[in-house]
């Protein structure tokens, strides 16, 4: 509580531990375990051949074959956790599970088995409070055995470890997480692991976690942080911008190399919105591009081999790399993080080419541009933060209405005037330098977190990129977001 910590999440394997349950445990809670020895497959020595000589191999695992003794097992691992406070499980070594199972009967029933009765606990002892979702992380789970059995946990794993003393392993890891999350995606949301905020490939693996619609963890050393990194991934409250799907390669990266092809970046894209067809709303996405020539697996030595003078690249970058954007023909604002700049494309298939040195990266928000009159308006985010866009929960449509009056100063004054206002209206998280893209300037900012009277913003504008900036406060409390108005005055 004096540290504001608000989950605690403990550790353990699908059948307890790494070699299972012991038989004494067993015996103490009164359920039968059966020592079994694992069986790797064929494959799976090819990927990894210490398997063959590992301790479950060699010394056996602790099996549990019968539903109610599985549930016995549950109860005892799960309940005193609860009663200290623990409001999750990470539930790791699934696969290991079927792997040993073939030496106490059919191993995919026993990983059914597991996995469904692993599920119906941690959903009757660590649901959220607030949403019900259950409090769970599945890890090295990418047997089809565990992944098509999950009903009620939502979260898997998506890759191999970070090591934080391995600079081969890093670039590999975005590679990993990005293609694996095109099954992955469709079963479960992937997890992309935790890094360490001060790393000399922090920026790296943090522009990924900030576009690849995953939660953030970092397993930092206590007093080791990279405060100004972290700044742009969590606000204040403890919260991120989490993208709304899970990230994937973009379509012409598919079925490119790259590794180590020597020409092809890594590009991942994602939605920031999700949208209804009643909400008016158009959705934004956003781009990561990143060079990670130089690694990739070597099927022979079965390990990461890295490649010397990985090369710099040129990628472009499109508007309908997005999917969830195809629907929309353009123009687009596009915004460059770690440029710091605006570009307006005409069309969805219109490109932007950025060159990257090895391990650069750079994320790109995108945003229709919408057009009513005389003003052109796309809201961008909160510009700091390596996901800009996901700062915007609603995007409302331009609004036009139109005053006239006759003449105030009797009638050789004229025929009156009439005065044309656009406003524009969206939600938004803070604190923080929110940018947008319009023409011409606005006339005011009113901002309301629902807390206080309305106030006005000061914004700055400037004219030749159509660049808006304003300071959001802020946040008043949990939940109270801001709902700001962009206003446009013409008279006549």
């Amino acid at each position: 509580t004096d540290l504001d910590v608000k989950k605690v999440y403990c550790w353990h394997a699908l059948h307890g531990y790494w070699r299972g349950v012991t038989n004494g445990l067993g015996e103490s809670i009164g359920i039968d375990v059966t020592q079994a020895y694992t069986n790797p497959s064929k494959k799976l020595l090819r990927m990894e051949p210490q398997m063959a000589y590992d301790t479950p191999t060699l010394f056996g695992v602790g099996m549990i074959r019968q539903k109610e003794d599985l549930k016995t097992f549950y109860r005892h691992l799960h309940e005193p956790l609860v009663n200290a406070g623990v409001d999750g499980v990470k539930v790791d070594v699934q696969s290991g599970v079927s792997a040993a199972g073939s030496g106490v009967q059919s191993d995919y029933e026993l990983a059914r088995m597991y996995t469904q009765e692993m599920e119906q606990s941690v959903a009757e002892r660590f649901p959220d409070g607030e949403s019900g979702a259950v409090e769970t992380i599945n890890c090295m789970c990418h047997s089809t055995e565990n992944l098509y059995r999950y009903k009620k946990t939502a979260v898997a794993r998506a890759s191999d470890d970070f090591y934080p003393d391995r600079p081969e392993s890093h670039s590999v890891h975005l590679v990993n997480v990005a293609y694996n999350s095109l099954f992955l995606g469709e079963i479960a949301l992937p997890d992309w692991d935790m890094f360490h905020s001060k790393h000399k490939s922090a920026e790296l693996h943090a522009a990924a976690r900030a576009i690849g619609g995953c939660p953030v963890y970092v397993s930092d050393v206590p007093g080791q942080h990279g405060e100004k990194l972290l700044k742009k991934l969590v606000l204040p409250d403890g919260s991120i911008l989490r993208a709304q799907k899970p990230g994937r390669p973009t379509r012409d990266c598919l079925f490119a190399d790259v590794g180590k092809d020597g020409k092809t970046a890594l590009k991942v894209w994602n939605q920031n919105r999700q949208v209804t067809r009643s909400s008016g709303d158009a959705s934004g996405g956003v781009i990561g591009v990143f060079n990670v020539q130089g690694v990739a697996w070597n099927f022979d030595t079965h390990e990461n081999e890295a490649f010397p003078a990985p090369p710099t690249l040129t990628a472009a970058i499109k508007p309908h790399d997005i999917e969830t954007l195809r629907p929309h023909q353009g123009p687009f604002a596009v915004w460059s993080h770690r440029e710091k700049s605006f570009q307006v494309l005409p069309s969805g298939e219109t490109t932007t080419d950025i060159s990257l040195q090895p391990h650069e990266w750079e994320i790109f928000t995108v945003e229709p541009v919408q057009q009513s009159g005389f003003v052109k308006w796309a809201p961008i985010g909160l510009g700091d933060m390596l996901n800009s866009g996901g700062a915007l929960l609603h995007v409302g449509p331009l609004e036009e209405t139109t005053t006239t009056t006759n003449s105030t100063f009797g009638e050789d004054a004229g025929d009156g005037w009439w005065r044309q206002t656009t406003t524009a209206e969206i939600e938004t998280r803070g604190p923080g330098r929110f940018v947008a893209y319009c023409q011409p300037a606005p006339s005011s900012i009113i901002v309301d977190d629902g807390s206080s009277i309305p106030s006005h913003l000061d914004f700055s504008y400037d004219d030749e990129s159509g660049l808006l900036e304003f300071t959001l406060p802020i946040e008043p409390k949990e939940g109270n977001h801001h709902k700001v108005t962009v206003a446009w005055d013409h008279r006549r």
